[in-house]
This record gives C-alpha cells, sequence and structure tokens, in this order.
C-alpha cells in the first residue's frame, strides 16, 4: 500500500472534493478552469482545483480507476517524487496548454474539469516506459489505453485538448528522466 500511496492520496483527494460538492459544501463553480476564469480575472487557482472537480459518479469513476491503473505503475517505476512531479506538471502545464490552445480559437468560455489531463500525462509517462524497454514490440500493451484515450477525447464535452497536451508533458518530463 505504501508502495502507491501518493496514487492513493490522489484518490481519496478526489473523492472527498466530490463528496464535498455532492454535499453542498464546496461550489463546482469556484473550482472549474477556463481561460477566461484563469487569465481575463487571474484565478490562477482554477488550473489545480479543476483537476480535482469531476461532474458526475461516473466521471469520477472513470478517472479514479484509470488513475489507479496507470498511475500504481509510474509511481512504482518512478517513485513518488517523480510520480508527483509528472501528475502536477502534466495537471498544470498541459491545462496552460490546452487553454491557449482554446484561446487561439477564439474559445474562452469553455469549463473544464476533472483529473483526466494528469493521468493523460502519466499515461504519456507509461507509454515511454514501454518504449524504452519492450520497443515496438511492447505496442500490445499501449493499445488499449491508446484507444481508450481517443475514443474519450472525442466525446462531446470532453476536453480532448487537454488530454493530449498534458499527455505531451508527461511524456516530455519522462523523456528528460530517461536523459538524465
Amino acid at each position: 500500500m505504501y508502495r502507491y500511496f501518493c496514487t492513493i492520496s490522489l484518490i481519496v483527494v478526489n473523492v472527498i472534493v466530490f463528496i464535498l460538492i455532492r454535499t453542498g459544501k464546496l461550489d463546482e463553480d469556484d473550482l472549474l478552469s477556463s481561460y477566461h476564469l484563469v487569465f481575463n480575472r487571474r484565478e490562477y487557482q482554477r488550473i489545480i482545483t479543476a483537476g480535482f472537480t469531476h461532474s458526475e459518479p461516473v466521471h469520477l469513476l472513470m478517472n479514479m480507476l484509470s488513475l489507479y491503473n496507470v498511475g500504481t505503475f509510474v509511481e512504482s517505476y518512478f517513485g513518488h517524487f517523480y510520480f508527483l512531479l509528472i501528475y502536477f506538471a502534466s495537471m498544470i502545464l498541459g491545462k496552460l496548454l490546452a487553454l491557449y490552445i482554446r484561446h487561439s480559437n477564439r474559445d474562452d468560455y469553455t469549463m473544464s474539469r476533472g483529473a483526466s489531463g494528469a493521468i493523460s500525462g502519466l499515461l504519456g509517462s507509461y507509454f515511454l516506459v514501454i518504449l524504452h524497454y519492450y520497443g515496438f514490440s511492447g505496442m500490445s500493451y499501449l493499445m488499449r489505453p491508446m484507444v481508450s484515450l481517443l475514443m474519450i477525447s472525442m466525446m462531446p464535452g470532453v476536453d480532448g485538448t487537454s488530454h493530449f497536451s498534458s499527455m505531451a508533458v508527461g511524456m516530455a518530463i519522462t523523456y528528460l528522466f530517461f536523459l538524465f
């Protein structure tokens, strides 16, 4: 259990935030992010709070199952500190990149929520670790999660831009780990 301490802790925090929102102790509207809220209103904390906010039980369940599946692998491989670095850098930098892309497309008001951006960063890390050790023969380990991410990212109301920008951040950080 201690081996996956950070993964389990992040799951617990996400569930607690969900319960606090559902019981009215937190207002979901105060936690979500959009380009307008983050940059025009200078509410920078929303980049992080949105990553712990989920709209429905199924949204929370799917993200927490994904976090457990990918997070335990990345945390056991890199350790707690580097796992958290990948997770939060993917959450923050991936969201900033996604907001910038949406702003370039004149989409400043679309709300974003959920841990899937940070999880996509972990998935990008997982992807590089598998390729590093198995080469292209490891593709069989990658097909199901990659196809799932692609299909989910294309669903209406899903922030696919954040998924792919966060995945790119997770891959870039992991690549730097391999270099140094």
